[in-house]
């Protein structure tokens, strides 16, 4: 090819990025879903932490709102609070103000789950905090997330990080339910992600910390999950249900790892946890 047709295929290309770039935006709804506010809840050193933050809409009175505080998958690697816009956009037409928080990525192998803990620990503890400020429930906060972002959510459920020793500290804040998508539970040697974790899995595996304290919670799950196994599921509803907790599990034939980031099963989960969340009088 000679000198000047690539000089006109590269002009074409230059031509043609704006309207692809325009194209690829609106595929994944970034231009349509905008979070009303980025509220600040921690800094890290020189890293803040931010909430997203979806308001309550249509709702029929002005007390304050039920909230729902969701925390986004990627293997404590990586992935955005972004991730789970659309589904803070259903639950604040629901009623719900939605918070998708930031969390502490470790982006090293093996990454350091632990920070991402506190994190998640800090974010509820803000809400509980603020919870006038931000015209919320306090009484009424949901914690959740999917896959990894379900693990920190699972495991402040459970009460992680474990305070035992440090009587200067408060309590951690228990939410009052917890809705995990395919969520990693149990990080015991044998599982797929606990060479991840493998030097201090035991303070971090939500599976071996069940206690009384637990809130209710729903797990959604596809059948064929090969980081989640349903028998990894029910074992942690019937932890739970075994100190007289509530657990249900919600289970999608056929469908893999991730599944509810995708239609028709984003709607479908979306419905599901408003279901359970209203039987709950959420």
């Amino acid at each position: 090819m000679t000198t000047k047709y690539w000089y006109l295929l590269s002009g074409i290309l230059l031509g043609l990025m704006p309207l692809l770039l325009f194209v690829a935006i609106k595929k994944f709804d970034l231009l349509d879903i905008r979070p009303d506010q980025k509220i600040v809840y921690q800094s890290n050193g020189a890293q803040t932490l931010t909430l997203h933050v979806f308001e309550a809409r249509n709702r029929t009175d002005d007390s304050p709102a039920p909230a729902l505080l969701l925390f986004h998958g990627g293997r404590w690697l990586y992935g955005n609070p972004e991730q789970l816009y659309r589904q803070c956009q259903f639950f604040a037409a629901q009623g719900f103000t939605c918070f998708s928080a930031q969390y502490r990525l470790a982006p090293t192998t093996p990454p350091d789950v632990r920070g991402a803990v506190a994190d998640a620990q800090s974010a509820l503890r803000y809400l509980v905090e603020h919870a006038a400020k931000l015209h919320i429930d306090a009484a009424k906060i949901t914690i959740g997330g999917g896959s990894a972002g379900g693990h920190l959510a699972a495991a402040v459920g459970s009460g992680l990080p474990l305070t035992a020793g440090a009587a200067s500290r408060p309590a951690p804040h228990r939410p009052a339910a917890q809705i995990l998508y395919n969520p990693m539970l149990d990080l015991a040697p044998g599982t797929p992600d606990h060479h991840l974790v493998k030097d201090y899995w035991k303070d971090i595996s939500p599976l071996h910390h069940l206690n009384s304290a637990v809130p209710p919670t729903l797990i959604l799950l596809g059948s064929q999950d090969p980081e989640v196994t349903v028998s990894t599921a029910k074992a942690f509803c019937h932890g739970i249900e075994s100190v007289g907790g509530r657990c249900e599990i919600a289970l999608y034939e056929g469908q893999s790892h991730g599944f509810y980031n995708h239609q028709p099963y984003r709607e479908k989960t979306n419905v599901r946890i408003l279901e359970f969340l209203r039987a709950l009088n959420h």
